[in-house]
């Protein structure tokens, strides 16, 4: 969340093959302004580019343009990754970011002629990096059609410079083609000084593309945007559906739709809605399709020309990967709801150390800007707010402007992690209603911010095998940390449950092992990635700097914390958005339960809490706690109980799972490696 850039010249690259079909005019996609619908800082709408016949927000026609031409924005993470195109408008940028690209990662744009008779010229378009680095970044651009590669891969590797490169394609399609444009992130080759681009701060922009001939060609009822695009991975298990069909020279007849999931009607039927020429088909299951399962869905319908013409669109995608998480009735719950906003539950309190105030700061409790009082501590906020827009900096407070994309950044607050299930059923908002919720991010503190919350002391007495599941709505930062931890004794002392660390400033061991003690007493000085400090007024110094400085656990205890690090990925909005659930092994049968929740950070998003329950889980909660890899083995263990084995299943597409001998009644198990993965599952045995 530190803004800052420099600009410097860029060259050049070209790739590509142009048949030469003669002059024409382009549409260029150059994200100036935001489209009607589209949000900052949230995924490209499917609808953005389309059909462009005349200039519209965020794009420009010189010309004829592209009115046969529909784009899809689509990504192909690596497994577990959060990859998508958003939309992102600043004082920077103006232009498609390629959020979470790690390596590996694929981010596409396809162009789809809606006739026959039209060709898709892909011209040219720009990388532009965020900060002026030592950053490198390099990817792979080809052109598909289809699964086959028609021009390129085209290496491109460039330091970050904050100035956009130019790629120059200049592929022209057959007249009916689909093309993609595909850009892969790939490994860089480093020189001196030089690291690896993260995976947030790079961007596309000025996409230019054309159609031929210049002709506008009549054709039916089109689908002009479909959720899930075909081809999409990581789709949330709901399958929620949703396409939007425009009229062009004949209408939709409505009574035609049909939807088919995996080749069989859906049911419920979908819901249909018509506004003017556009229709609107939109479905989701009530169950969850299986973890990473490949699912097709198939839209049929006709138009109103005599003799009547049928249309069909298909898209093909796959499910994230996900645990199915079991949870009873729990022995103790807070969902924040019925407590006021700027409040606590009874019972809970909260602390913050002073991290020196800035005088410009708003005073008032104003929870519509997030620099105000209202934010100094930890406290219950509608969730409705993270909707709509902020106040940043107080900039507004104090009669300034505030830089374009500012106002909405926070809408990534709700943003929808696809792997959250429980009890059978996905939790598409981990947050609603109100949420407990601790602020880093867009505030004016000199020493940074560092926010603890702690619970009531819960009467645990005749209750085994505790467990804490929370709704998690956290966004890591490359410098600050989240921490969980629980009390036996009313908080004099603590014990672990989890601490979030940006996965670069976790120290590992020779065996990569987590090494949790360098990890945790590592002291990070002021500079751009500097751990958060506070005036302590007992010794009247500023204290902090270091991670462990915000943990409650004694430090006697940190060099046996490994196992309670987990690396998050930083300025990622999906992958720590979490149905977290942890085992409390000291809390069975305790009278005095006490939980701690810290965040610390210097100007580093937020930590939010919702649905926060104690439970007792029998042996069907049984959870696997950990696997290890040893050589040519993994050995996985879990809380062993009677009636209780593990199976192994080569794929979770129609599973064929087997039990692990000698695992009954067990608490872990080592198992030789075989193919390219296994997963594994506990079940009761009787």
């Amino acid at each position: 969340m530190k803004y800052w850039m420099n600009l410097r010249p860029a060259a050049l690259l070209a790739m590509g093959v142009f048949l030469g079909y003669g002059a024409h005019a382009d549409t260029i996609v150059d994200f100036e302004s935001h489209p009607a619908g589209q949000g900052q800082n949230v995924v490209i709408i499917q609808s953005f580019g389309d059909n462009a016949a005349v200039s519209s927000a965020g794009v420009t026609v010189a010309g004829f343009g592209t009115p046969n031409v529909g784009l899809t924005w689509q990504t192909k993470p690596v497994t577990g990754g959060a990859a998508r195109w958003d939309f992102y408008i600043d004082s920077v940028w103006a232009a498609g970011q390629l959020d979470n690209s790690d390596i590996g990662d694929r981010h596409e744009v396809s162009f789809t002629p809606n006739a026959s008779q039209a060709a898709v010229v892909i011209k040219s378009f720009t990388f532009h990096p965020y900060y002026y680095s030592t950053e490198r970044y390099t990817y792979e651009v080809s052109v598909l059609a289809g699964e086959t590669v028609v021009s390129g891969p085209l290496t491109v590797t460039f330091i970050s410079e904050a100035v956009k490169v130019p790629v120059s394609v200049n592929y022209t399609g057959s007249p009916g083609q689909a093309l993609t444009l595909r850009l892969a992130r790939v490994a860089s080759t480093l020189g001196d000084f030089e690291t690896e681009g993260g995976n947030a701060n790079i961007a596309m922009d000025d996409l230019a593309f054309a159609q031929l001939p210049e002709s506008v060609f009549s054709v039916g009822p089109q689908v002009v945007g479909v959720t899930p695009a075909n081809g999409q991975v990581s789709v949330a298990p709901d399958g929620a559906y949703r396409a939007t069909v425009t009229n062009q020279t004949t209408a939709i007849v409505t009574d035609s739709i049909q939807l088919r999931l995996n080749g069989s009607l859906v049911s419920p039927a979908p819901t249909i809605s018509q506004a003017d020429d556009l229709t609107t088909v939109t479905f989701a299951l009530t169950s969850v399709l299986p973890s990473g399962s490949t699912n097709h869905y198939t839209l049929i319908y006709k138009d109103n020309s005599a003799p009547a013409q049928s249309f069909t669109n298909e898209v093909q995608f796959v499910v994230a990967a996900y645990v199915d998480l079991k949870l009873p009735a729990p022995i103790v719950f807070e969902d924040f709801d019925s407590t006021p906003e700027g409040s606590l539950p009874a019972g809970w309190t909260a602390v913050s150390p002073d991290t020196f105030r800035n005088g410009a700061s708003e005073p008032a409790l104003n929870f519509g800007n997030l620099d105000s009082a209202a934010y100094t501590n930890w406290t219950t906020v509608e969730v409705s707010r993270f909707a709509g827009t902020f106040d940043t900096y107080s900039q507004l407070y104090n009669g300034q402007t505030q830089p374009a994309g500012y106002a909405e950044d926070y809408q990534r607050v709700l943003s929808v992690n696809p792997s959250n299930v429980v009890n059978g059923k996905f939790i598409r908002n981990l947050a609603s209603g109100r949420m407990a919720f601790a602020n880093s991010g867009y505030r004016n503190d000199a020493l940074g911010q560092v926010l603890y919350l702690f619970s009531p002391d819960f009467d645990l007495t005749g209750k085994t095998n505790v467990h804490l599941a929370f709704h998690s709505i956290w966004e890591q930062n490359q410098d600050s940390i989240a921490a969980v931890e629980y009390s036996i004794d009313s908080g004099a002392t603590w014990l672990p449950i989890v601490y979030l660390v940006e996965t670069a400033d976790v120290f590992t061991n020779p065996d990569s092992t987590i090494d949790s003690m360098l990890t945790l007493s590592t002291s990070h000085p002021e500079g751009f990635q500097a751990v958060a400090t506070y005036y302590n007024p007992d010794t009247m110094v500023t204290e902090g700097g270091y991670y462990g400085a915000f943990i409650g656990v004694d430090m006697g205890r940190w060099f046996a914390l490994g196992d309670y690090i987990s690396p998050r990925l930083d300025d990622n909005p999906i992958a720590s958005k979490r149905v977290e659930l942890f085992p409390l092994p000291e809390a069975d049968n305790q009278p005095k339960v006490r939980l701690r929740f810290a965040h610390a950070g210097t100007d580093s998003w937020y930590f939010g809490i919702d649905n926060v329950g104690l439970y007792s889980l029998g042996a069907s909660e049984m959870r696997i706690n950990s696997i290890v890899r040893d050589g040519a083995n993994v050995t996985i263990s879990w809380d062993g109980a009677p009636g209780v084995k593990l199976q192994k299943a080569a794929s979770l597409s129609n599973p064929n799972w087997q039990d692990v001998p000698g695992s009954d009644g067990a608490s872990s198990s080592t198992d030789a490696i075989s193919g390219v993965q296994a997963y594994y599952r506990l079940i009761g045995s009787n």
